[in-house]
This record gives C-alpha cells, structure tokens and sequence, in this order.
C-alpha cells in the first residue's frame, strides 16, 4: 500500500529546528529537540524523549536532502537537485522526499514555510 502525499508540500520551504552534525563519513546526525512543554503532558513528553532516539543518523540520501535545507529552496526544487545528484534512486524522488520531510516534520526536526504568507506560517497549521 502507498502513502499519498498532498502535492502541495512540495511548494513548501524546510526549515532545520534540529542541532546536527555531520560525521567522518559525511553523514548527519540530527538531535532531536527536547520537549518544551509543561505540567503533566511535560513530564509524558520528557520521558518519551528520554526513551527514544534522541540522535538519528541519516543515511547518505537523507544526509543530502537535510544539508540542503535551511538554503530557501522549495522541495520541489529539493528533489530535482537529489534525483540530479543521486540518478540510481531518482524515481519517484518527490513523493519519497514528501514522504521523508513529514516524518521529520512530525519528529519536530523540521517546519515547512509556505511561500508569500510570511516566516511564522507553517504548512498544516493554523494560524
């Protein structure tokens, strides 16, 4: 079964929220924030963090798209340069890098911007 993306993501602009680093080999290691919130859901949270993957290794394909953030690129354009820069695994780039920024995006690694409605908006949220 394939997930279905909404196309729309692609207009978006990433925005790291993560610290990283990269390795010896040239691949990131990304460091997920710890939680901010406060009282009882605070402490769930805190301790959610603690019992997972604080720090996530990408792989090479991963390592390339994350270090291609933050440079004001839409991920339509993301996923060109990717599939340019890796053609053995270009087909299907876009829907595998939508697929790859909503799980980022959900481990609050990243925000997507959405073009012409301002810095503070982010894609999927209300504001």
């Amino acid at each position: 079964m394939s997930e279905v993306v909404d196309s729309a993501i692609m207009d978006c602009v990433p925005h790291r929220l993560g610290q990283w680093r990269a390795d010896g080999d040239g691949r990131v290691i990304v460091e997920r924030p710890k939680p901010e919130t406060r009282g009882l859901r605070g402490a769930f949270d805190s301790l959610r963090w603690l019992m997972s993957h604080p720090k996530i290794r990408l792989d090479d394909l991963g390592s390339f798209v994350w270090q291609r953030l933050d440079r004001g690129e839409t991920l339509a354009e993301i996923a060109i340069a990717t599939a340019e820069a890796h053609p053995d695994r270009a087909e299907g780039m876009g829907q595998r890098l939508a697929l790859f920024v909503t799980a980022l995006r959900h481990q609050g690694l990243i925000e997507l911007r959405v073009p012409g409605c301002g810095a503070g908006h982010e894609a999927g949220k209300q504001t």
